[in-house]
């Protein structure tokens, strides 16, 4: 499923809340990594299941095989025909839902505390025993390439497309998540098992266990769930460095829309790229997603040079990519552009002022607040630092942003925003 400026806020700004709360972190025999947030506050358990198989595991031949397999685990396994998986979690009154980025997939579901065995039976189960049944592939082939004509009329989608494209290229993260028309289209049963037969072993997955459970009791309704997954190599495909940028880059895709649609990206920080990476969530909350953000208040309100903005970070396992985007009149396009990556060079050579500094952390740590209020955001805040290699972050989070300083937010922008080396790319007539 296609990222949203949600999901970026869901992924990149939330952190643990409540430090009281026991978390505790344990591998079964088979591999399998099982977190369990303890909090009996009310009986509810989020279950939440996250597997490494995402884009960057990807090639050009089976772009798209992650998010396709995403969308078969639901269809049929050894013990559930059809519909049988849907049906089994909607009468606990819960729903299973699902979705793939480049680092990884996840499986999720909040369930009362008494479902709890239940819902991990069927996670269990979709997981371990899909079918890949062919008249499943083929239904669920067209539901895709349908997804993919509706983000193809959406010029913000096509954009981020095309910057990613533009940005990488060698690393897989130049691939767009669902794939391409192509590659769907080609896709074959083998080469979808293959991968899943790769990819989906216990060493290569995280559970989430967060709500009214002990850890004791986690720990033991996880290894009944997951007894006949058994412990398999993992041989992660090899990833292609993808060699420092040096120069500008730039491209264009026409459509026709009455709008112009500019973005300007930059390769930022990865996980392992620590405390850069707490200084660009301020940066970027500053620049184009927080209260009052630059994009907002002065491209769009101020100055008038666009009609809609966007701004988007996404903490992943290797550099991820800082995009700035507006909606503009064909003609103001160039002005925009050059406003934008003006902001650039003033951020390098100034920075940010104390005050535009506290707004950004301010709403980082009330969005945190917020996104980790339920078991369901508790859960995905765990997984998801987990499976990209970065399971202290997410205790820590909220403290590691309260640390960043001014001084920590220009070092970012010097390293990191240099117009020579941004990448441009304009969707319209």
């Amino acid at each position: 499923m296609r990222n949203t400026i949600m999901w970026v806020l869901l992924f990149t700004l939330a952190a643990a809340a409540a430090s009281a709360n026991t978390i505790t972190t344990s591998t079964l025999d088979n591999g399998l990594r099982v977190v369990t947030y303890e909090d009996h506050s009310t009986d509810l358990v989020a279950v939440d299941l996250w597997v490494g198989a995402g884009t960057v595991n990807e090639t050009g031949a089976n772009s798209g095989v992650s998010h396709f397999i995403e969308h078969l685990l639901f269809r049929s396994t050894d013990k559930r025909g059809p519909g049988q998986v849907d049906m089994e979690i909607e009468s606990l009154g819960a729903l299973l839902e699902a979705r793939t980025s480049r680092d990884w997939a996840h499986y999720f579901t909040v369930v009362s505390t008494r479902y709890t065995d239940k819902a991990l039976d069927v996670v269990s189960d979709v997981a371990s025993h899909p079918k890949f049944r062919i008249e499943d592939i083929e239904h669920e082939r067209a539901v895709i390439l349908d997804e993919i004509a509706r983000s193809d009329s959406d010029p913000f989608s096509v954009l981020s497309d095309k910057l990613f494209a533009t940005a990488y290229t060698v690393h897989p993260y130049r691939l767009p998540v669902a794939g391409t028309r192509k590659s769907v289209m080609d896709m074959t049963r083998e080469q979808i098992v293959d991968y899943y037969n790769s990819l989906y072993v216990p060493e290569n997955m995280t559970l989430v266990l967060a709500g009214d459970i002990t850890p004791a009791d986690s720990l033991a309704a996880a290894k009944k769930a997951f007894s006949e997954l058994k412990k398999r190599p993992l041989t992660l495909p090899q990833t292609p460095k993808e060699p420092e940028r040096t120069k500008e880059s730039r491209d264009t895709v026409k459509r026709n829309t009455k709008q112009t649609y500019v973005g300007v990206a930059f390769v930022g920080p990865s996980i392992k790229d620590r405390p850069d990476v707490f200084a660009m969530d301020v940066l970027v909350a500053h620049l184009g997603i927080g209260y009052q953000s630059w994009l907002s208040t002065e491209l769009k309100d101020t100055k008038k040079l666009a009609s809609q903005v966007q701004g988007e970070y996404l903490t992943q396992r290797d550099s991820a990519l800082i995009i700035l985007a507006a909606a503009t009149e064909p003609t103001k396009a160039k002005a925009a552009e050059a406003e934008i990556l003006a902001k650039m060079q003033s951020l390098r050579t100034t920075g940010v002022s104390e005050a535009e500094l506290q707004r950004a952390k301010r709403w980082i740590l009330g969005t945190n607040a917020f996104d980790v209020e339920t078991f369901a955001g508790r859960a995905t805040n765990m997984g998801f630092y987990c499976i990209i290699g970065a399971g202290d972050v997410a205790a820590d989070y909220a403290k590691c942003v309260r640390e960043v300083t001014a001084q920590n937010v220009l070092d970012a922008a010097k390293k990191y925003l240099d117009p020579a080396k941004a990448v441009v790319v304009e969707v319209g007539p």
